[in-house]
């Protein structure tokens, strides 16, 4: 197969006068009146710079790479803009050529890409084979990023160093780039995350990498679950009183060990977890002695793998309004069905539906919102008041008094009681709030149910005062 040039690297940048007079002067020779050509004068340059009438196509990402629509059509230009959505394509002529005719993506080729990538590109990644599906649908994320309306994130995590965490995510990123991949630095602070997120939104970058995540970290950030569930993002320009909207199509990737995602986070991720099964794992035998420079080598096998896993989904010939599975719907549509399908033809079974679920099942809050429910289940009557619960919290020979205490009142000091105002706020935080609890039977636990606090006010009470309820329903 023919080798494929090293891209160029395109960003999408603001143009300041100077560069944009220079451009319209590529365009328009401006004359005097003696036919002498000459500089455009600046307010008509400002002009241009400032239009909001549409009279200039709107730019909101670079595709060097041909999307698949969801009805199988092709969205690709070697160089042009899709002015509908906003789109500026720049692609290789020897990466169109690449693309397979979608009535070649049989069963039997769906069959031959998926394993080519699972045993021949990932064969060194030492994780299982969901864990391989979600790397491959991480791929394949970036490629139809600009089409999605939100969009999962995905963690990459292992319990020792040096387990491949970084070079499978540089792997897979070189693969759709073809350009070593940049990583972006993790800050606790999240005032600076919000403004290094808008700035790499702006720029439209494919991807943000934040590597090297401090062991044991949980994730949480307000900034990233919103863009993952959102076209566009909003915020303040740093250091002027203007509001930017750009596209949030940025797909994000975090690695660390043994990092996750917590919060409203654990619910919009994919996890890949790597086994380390010596203490240098680095040091292991490889099938590929440099995974990296044989993806380089191989990029053109691994994209066109790609594209045939894509075009040869079955999804794509189903109506607009068929059902869609997980809460990332054109996502699932057009990638995780995909990868569902291909897994299938090749003889193996991936459910992003239950990978999802399961991630949210680990989710820490989740698991810690369910014992307390379930705790307070077997300790209170039917119907409940704060009070109630502060009298549980504040007896030290209560069994769970503890869990309880923690959950409620994590900063109270040692001795202090619990007080029905602190523990009320904290009940209505986590009203209509469903959580799973146990183990589902056919995962060889003794069963699994759904528990969820009810709020229900008091009509006898002079104010608007509220009994509470946890209702329960047996899954299996």
């Amino acid at each position: 197969m023919t080798s494929l040039p090293t891209p160029e690297q395109w960003v999408i940048h603001e143009m300041n006068e100077m560069e944009m007079a220079e451009e319209i002067e590529k365009h328009i020779n401006f004359v005097d009146e003696d036919g002498r050509s000459v500089h455009l004068q600046m307010q008509f340059v400002r002009h241009f710079l400032q239009r909001h009438d549409d009279g200039l196509p709107i730019i909101v990402a670079i595709a060097t790479l041909p999307i698949i629509l969801a009805d199988g059509g092709i969205l690709a230009f070697e160089d042009d803009i899709d002015t509908l959505r906003g789109i500026d394509f720049v692609i290789p002529k020897e990466v169109m050529a690449l693309l397979p005719r979608r009535e070649d993506c049989t069963p039997d080729a769906v069959k031959k890409a998926m394993k080519f990538l699972a045993d021949e590109w990932l064969c060194d990644v030492k994780t299982d084979y969901a864990g391989k599906a979600s790397l491959i649908a991480a791929a394949l994320s970036i490629i139809e990023r600009s089409l999605l309306p939100n969009r999962p994130a995905f963690f990459v995590t292992a319990g020792r160093r040096g387990s491949g965490k970084t070079t499978a995510l540089i792997m897979l990123i070189m693969a759709i780039t073809g350009i070593h991949p940049a990583a972006a630095a993790w800050s606790s602070n999240e005032e600076e995350r919000r403004k290094a997120l808008l700035s790499y939104f702006i720029y439209g970058v494919p991807y943000i990498l934040w590597d090297n995540i401090p062991r044991g970290t949980q994730i949480s950030c307000p900034h990233i679950e919103k863009s993952c569930t959102a076209s566009y993002y909003a915020d303040r320009r740093l250091g002027v009183s203007e509001m930017v909207a750009t596209a949030a199509s940025t797909i994000h990737f975090f690695t660390g060990n043994n990092v996750t995602p917590r919060g409203d986070l654990a619910s919009r991720s994919l996890m890949v977890r790597l086994d380390a099964d010596r203490p240098d794992p680095e040091n292991r035998v490889f099938t590929h002695p440099d995974p990296i420079a044989w993806t380089e080598s191989n990029r053109a096998e691994i994209l066109q793998a790609f594209y045939v896993i894509l075009l040869g989904n079955a999804k794509l010939d189903e109506p607009r309004n068929a059902p869609m599975k997980t809460r990332f719907k054109i996502w699932w549509r057009l990638v995780g069905s995909a990868i569902e399908n291909a897994a299938k033809q090749a003889g193996e079974t991936v459910d992003f539906e239950k990978l999802f679920l399961n991630q949210d099942e680990d989710n820490e809050d989740d698991v810690s919102l369910g014992e307390v429910l379930a705790a307070l289940h077997a300790s209170m009557p039917f119907q409940f008041k704060a009070t109630n619960v502060c009298e549980v919290i504040n007896n030290q020979a209560y069994v769970a008094n503890d869990k309880l205490r923690e959950f409620f009142c994590p900063t109270l000091a040692d001795g202090a009681k619990a007080s029905p105002n602190a523990v009320g706020k904290m009940l209505k935080r986590h009203v209509g709030e469903p959580v799973y609890v146990g183990k589902p039977k056919v995962d060889g636990g003794d069963g699994r149910w759904t528990l969820t606090l009810k709020a229900i006010k008091d009509s006898t009470a002079g104010k608007a005062a509220l009994f509470y309820a946890i209702t329960k329903i047996v899954e299996d």
